[in-house]
């Protein structure tokens, strides 16, 4: 397989599922996202033989990690979600 042929049967459905599995909070959906980069990283390195591929690929999951996807973060609710429904007394 050619680098054009790995990406439009591997790459392409492999990013797209990663975008799903990173929406929410949940976090065995990111690190099942962080799974996904990874196997399509090894079939460009290993598969298609693309280095500058894999470097996408592998560049998108440490992006994703650097902002905190999938980590101990993603479990804390933010602020508006723990409070209250109204934030005054009613009289």
């Amino acid at each position: 397989m050619n680098a054009l042929q790995t990406w439009l049967i591997v790459g392409v459905p492999a990013i797209v599922l990663a975008m799903g599995l990173f929406s929410g909070r949940s976090r065995w959906r990111s690190l099942a996202g962080f799974a996904v980069i990874a196997a399509t990283f090894l079939t460009f390195l290993l598969v298609a033989g693309d280095r500058i591929s894999a470097a996408v690929v592998g560049g998108v999951g440490v992006l994703l990690l650097a902002v905190g996807r999938g980590g101990p973060v993603e479990e804390e609710p933010n602020h508006h979600e723990t409070r209250g429904r109204f934030t005054h007394v009613a009289s």
